[in-house]
């Protein structure tokens, strides 16, 4: 599985998606809508959970999208989404039908009550690690944040058994994907908790956050006396990876890591023994990135594809 989904979610083309500006947080205006989860399919059934944060300050709402189709006896594998409502959206029949026809994973959609994709509060709080230092722990935005490792505590330790109880899950193929602040915390935790999942899947992660503090959390991982058995999939636009943005007023923080330092990070942690690999998606942008590399990502944990330079429209 870890080769198959590396080698598909690297060479997948571009999708048709429309760019948007290089920024971590997106549009609160975009409305959820109605979602697969809401039509109901033919391939998964759908099953709605909520969970309250420890500190009681957010509330989750967790889709579990189980197939249909008999499972393994080793059971099935399993996808962790952030960013769920987003992801949710991006998520239709035609998809859930390619995935039947492999074995389709569990599909576990992690986003929060309301009426929109993105609550850039609670995601601002719950994807970033705590800075190192006198660093504050707030956004350019002016958003607080630092509340990582309290949010991936409660998805493992909380959210997990949860799901286990009503499906069998294989934590051998255990797979968590997240986009911009998504794919930092996806990131922070690969490099701090490597044994949670067995891949992580960053697409375009924000390590700008904190001035850089997660690339300080490679070193840690490195100076271990042996390499975890995961693999780690860094991804970004190529509008990204030459350093395109919109943005007409740019933050000190944005600006506090060079462009290439998602690939740097790639080189270093590959050249130190870590399964990594990184992978620049044709055509895309900041925003782009997250059908771009959601879609493949889940095709490719299914065993079902996308073959390099595939068209998945």
């Amino acid at each position: 599985m870890r080769r198959a989904l590396l080698i598909a979610v690297l060479g997948v083309a571009a999708l048709a998606a429309a760019r948007t500006p290089a920024l971590a947080q997106p549009a609160q205006a975009a409305p959820l809508g109605r979602t697969i989860a809401d039509v109901g399919s033919a391939y998964y059934r759908f099953e709605r959970l909520s969970v309250t944060s420890e500190d009681g300050a957010r509330v989750y709402r967790i889709w579990v999208a189980t197939p249909r189709k008999a499972a393994p006896p080793s059971g099935r594998p399993v996808a962790w989404l952030l960013d769920g409502d987003a992801a949710l959206a991006r998520i239709d029949e035609a998809l859930l039908a390619r995935l039947d026809a492999g074995d389709p994973p569990v599909i576990v959609t992690i986003g929060y009550e309301g009426d929109r994709q993105f609550d850039v509060l609670a995601r601002a709080f719950d994807y970033t690690p705590r800075p190192s230092g006198d660093v504050a722990a707030v956004d350019p935005a002016g958003r607080p944040g630092g509340g990582a490792d309290a949010f991936l505590t409660l998805l493992h330790d909380r959210i997990g058994p949860e799901v286990a109880r009503r499906v069998a899950v294989d934590p051998r193929r255990s797979l968590i994907w997240g986009h911009s602040y998504g794919g930092l915390c996806v990131l922070h935790a690969a490099l701090t908790r490597p044994d949670a999942y067995h891949a992580f899947v960053a697409a375009s992660p924000s390590l700008w956050w904190g001035y850089g503090a997660v690339l300080k959390e490679a070193p840690p991982l490195l100076a271990r006396p042996s390499r975890p058995d995961m693999t780690l999939t860094l991804l970004v636009g190529e509008d990204e990876a030459k350093g395109r943005s919109s943005r007409l007023h740019v933050h000190p923080m944005w600006t506090s890591v060079p462009v290439g330092a998602t690939r740097d990070l790639a080189t270093q942690l590959t050249g130190a023994g870590v399964d990594v690999r990184y992978g620049q998606m044709p055509g895309q942008g900041h925003g782009g990135m997250l059908a771009a590399s959601l879609i493949p990502t889940l095709l490719s944990l299914a065993g079902v594809g996308p073959a390099p330079g595939e068209p998945l429209s």
